[in-house]
């Protein structure tokens, strides 16, 4: 009872100090339903990648990221003034009705393919031998059009009862069918198999699902590669400067002329660079961290990057590619 009444006499006494304390704790920390955008900075593909070799670069090759976070009420009120700090509303950061946690899963799975393919189109140019196994094929995203009750996380294992081998596999196999068609899945539903059914839809004329897919597999060779991301990092904007990071250590060429060298954009499996949301922050931050050369996907980013290099007048020689070979070629020059 002692305690109790001191208690009670404690927050009487001092009830003020205690509600401002409060208040301020939560206008700290309650998140707003808002995302924040603002410039990021780069991330040391040395730092992030390794391999058995550990070259050592007289320069350094460095991936652009996008600085993204909840909002609370005085990051969302700097947001309204700060140039380039952005809010977005919670509901428009995700697609159609795609939950946030379903978003935060789709852009993990990306960087864990993203690093593998990053892996494969390296060894490809470095004439080094590999193969690929247990490949493992995941619904990451539906769209609201899809007709079908397949569901995010669904592992894909057949198409009308034949195996699914990869991707590719099951992209073909899709394109052969026509638009109205019904397919089977049978998949891995958590630990259950189950069967499944989609009506294909018209994409652009094409018959499609109506699905985001993701793969995951495993990769055997003689060269060991390590990835070292941590679980607030996601997404696959770093494809291609993890391959030209693990593609310089693996041969032993300095591909940085003693520069410090930032890019983002994706890379599949062919070597194709992929364009990427975000190029205004991460050109920001390349600047911020005083980058040399800004690699960036032709098109579109690249068409937006040079317009604020202008606006602004930064000093940075901004580079468009579309394949792995073309930033090779430019930086062995």
């Amino acid at each position: 009872m002692k305690i109790y009444e001191k208690t009670k006499s404690f927050i009487k006494d001092y009830y003020k100090v205690l509600t401002l304390y409060i208040l301020i704790f939560g206008v700290f920390i309650i998140h707003l339903p808002y995302y924040i955008s603002s410039p990021g900075g780069i991330l040391d593909t040395s730092k992030k990648v390794t391999t058995n070799e550990n070259f050592k670069l007289k320069g350094s090759l460095n991936m652009a990221y996008v600085s993204e976070m909840h909002a609370t009420i005085p990051t969302y009120l700097w947001s309204l003034i700060a140039k380039d700090w952005d809010a977005e509303k919670e509901a428009d950061t995700v697609s159609g009705s795609e939950s946030v946690k379903e978003m935060e899963y789709r852009n993990h799975m990306l960087l864990k393919e993203s690093n593998k393919t990053a892996e494969l189109v390296a060894y490809k140019h470095s004439n080094i031998n590999y193969k690929t196994s247990n490949n493992k094929i995941y619904i990451t995203y539906i769209d609201d059009l899809a007709k079908t009750n397949l569901k995010v996380k669904d592992q894909i294992i057949k198409v009308d009862g034949k195996k699914v081998t990869d991707k590719n596999y099951l992209f073909s196999y899709i394109g052969s069918k026509n638009i109205g068609d019904k397919v089977k899945f049978t998949v891995l539903e958590g630990k259950k198999k189950k069967n499944k059914i989609a009506t294909l839809i018209d994409v652009n004329g094409e018959p499609k699902v109506g699905a985001l897919l993701t793969e995951d597999f495993d990769i055997i060779s003689n060269r060991k590669i390590k990835f070292n991301f941590e679980d607030s990092e996601s997404g696959p904007s770093g494809g291609l400067m993890l391959t030209l990071a693990i593609y310089s250590n693996l041969n032993k060429i300095d591909l940085t002329s003693g520069k410090k060298i930032v890019g983002t954009g994706t890379i599949d499996i062919d070597g194709n660079v992929g364009e990427i949301s975000g190029i205004k922050y991460k050109l920001i931050g390349a600047v911020k961290e005083k980058a040399d050369v800004f690699l960036v996907p032709e098109g579109t980013n690249y068409k937006e990057a040079k317009k604020l290099k202008e606006e602004r007048g930064y000093n940075i020689d901004i580079v468009p590619v579309e394949t792995i070979e073309e930033a090779l070629r430019y930086l062995t020059k």
